[in-house]
């Protein structure tokens, strides 16, 4: 892959950066088209193709996190590439950079947009486009209740600054005693630090299980987990005698499987949002 004078020059299928590889610069593409792909438990999904004018990679000038998704050339391209230093030191210099972001941050989001409302009513598919992670939520949780019959279930995402399990989406009763729970705490807890399904049926003699006051009888918890990314867990209980068998275990499994990659692109969005807007507070000052 030489490197040309207006930029780095790439072959179709090079890769640019994989998902998971940190990162710290943006790319602009000068030349030809970029596939934005994402792993899967079973192979890589298509994200977007971007073309020449756009930008990708641009949450690493704003986050530390390792990149949420694989840059591989599309024919022949070429790229030039923004480091944060130098992105900072251009925008102060000529703040029309951050503009040209913030409209190319602002395009993606719209796009995004689109996408989901022509998927929204696709039920299933929703998961390759959501947007909104309450809804992502709901949704999966309303799978898995079709799926496996259950008195109780939950949607629990790790909360990324205090590493806390949260409930996003839940159904049946509503626990009288919330129950905080971290990695390795109670049998949620346990099931994401080691990424291992649980199916437990009585657990009443298991000492990770911490009721909250409910009368649970049996319980399957399964991670969700994207690549190496924690997410959080998928819960379902049962108060009646009635056990939960192995199909069951396997059912709600193959669901948490193909549900994590739509979880994890809501979080990204959020954190997409969350950079334009501070990008926004950036060019209100130098506006002043």
């Amino acid at each position: 892959m030489p490197s040309g004078e207006l930029g780095r020059n790439y072959e179709d299928g090079d890769v640019i950066f994989r998902e998971d590889d940190s990162g710290d610069c943006m790319y602009y593409i000068s030349k030809g088209k970029v596939n934005i792909s994402r792993n899967s438990s079973e192979s890589a999904v298509h994200i977007a193709t971007l073309e020449e004018g756009e930008i990708f990679g641009e949450m690493s000038l704003f986050d530390r996190l390792p990149r949420s998704a694989t840059a591989t050339a599309y024919g022949e391209i070429t790229l030039l590439t923004i480091d944060k230093k130098k992105f900072f030191t251009s925008v102060s210099r000529d703040p029309t950079l951050a503009f040209k972001i913030l409209e190319a941050m602002s395009m993606r989001t719209r796009r995004l947009n689109a996408e989901y409302m022509k998927a929204r009513n696709r039920k299933f598919e929703i998961l390759q486009v959501a947007l909104d992670l309450d809804q992502i939520s709901a949704l999966i949780l309303d799978e898995a209740r079709q799926a496996v019959d259950g008195d109780n279930g939950s949607i629990m995402l790790l909360e990324k600054d205090s590493e806390t399990l949260q409930i996003a989406a839940a159904f049946g009763k509503e626990q009288p005693e919330k129950v905080e729970l971290k990695i390795g705490d109670g049998i949620a807890g346990k099931v994401l630090e080691t990424g291992q399904a649980q199916m437990i049926n009585n657990v009443s003699v298991n000492p990770l299980f911490k009721p909250g006051g409910q009368d649970i009888n049996s319980i399957v918890c399964v991670p969700l987990i994207n690549g190496d990314r924690k997410l959080g867990v998928l819960n379902l209980s049962r108060v009646s005698d009635k056990t939960f068998s192995m199909h069951d275990l396997r059912l709600i499994q193959v669901l948490a499987s193909s549900s994590t990659i739509a979880i994890q692109s809501a979080l990204d969005f959020i954190d997409l949002r969350k950079a334009t807007y501070e990008l926004h507070q950036v060019v209100d000052k130098m506006r002043v």
